[in-house]
């Protein structure tokens, strides 16, 4: 598909600049020599195998496929599991504190812990000094879901970190922790 785009390119079929692009791909714009010369020789060694942030995706995606593999049997997500260890560490968190404990915006919290409510999950109390907002609680099914996760969660976490080398590991876990307290120092 590539070939035939760069082709068209070559042999003059493209779409000149301003006109509909016709769905044929032989009237595809290759628009690379528009590329001034400076970027054209980043591109030219551009690795995107080398890119810190290109890897953390998808190290991400390793992660959570990990997780969604070893807890198809239990319908949750790792900000799931996140939540109700937050919330069983802090009994009464607020929905706000809980947001920023997991570092997830307070939209979508919101939306996570109304559904873990739903669940019975969750149990959400109006808070006694706030009529605004709720305090959370680990309800008695949350109590199950983290009694049958929790022991195996360890093995996703040894399974994640399984390729590199043993003295590697907490290097690893160190690097992540300087990323991303140094940007949250930034921010503050």
């Amino acid at each position: 598909m590539a070939l035939r785009r760069h082709d068209a390119y070559f042999q003059g079929n493209f779409t000149p600049a301003g006109s509909v692009a016709n769905p044929d791909l032989t009237d595809t714009v290759d628009a690379r020599a528009q590329v001034t010369p400076k970027v054209r020789r980043i591109l030219d060694s551009f690795t995107l195998r080398e890119i810190g942030s290109h890897l953390l995706r998808r190290a991400h995606f390793v992660a959570e496929d990990l997780f969604t593999q070893e807890f198809a049997d239990e319908s949750l997500t790792p900000r799931q599991k996140a939540a109700l260890v937050t919330v069983y560490q802090n009994p009464g968190l607020s929905q706000n504190a809980l947001a920023d404990h997991l570092h997830m915006d307070r939209n979508t919290v919101a939306a996570m812990v109304k559904r873990m409510v739903d669940a019975h999950m969750l149990q959400r109390v109006a808070a006694r000094s706030d009529n605004r907002a709720y305090e959370l609680f680990l309800a008695p099914k949350g109590a199950q879901v983290l009694d049958r996760v929790m022991p195996r969660d360890a093995l996703v976490e040894a399974r994640l970190l399984e390729h590199l080398p043993e003295e590697y590991r907490m290097l690893f876990i160190k690097c992540l922790h300087l990323i991303v307290d140094g940007h949250e120092q930034e921010s503050d």
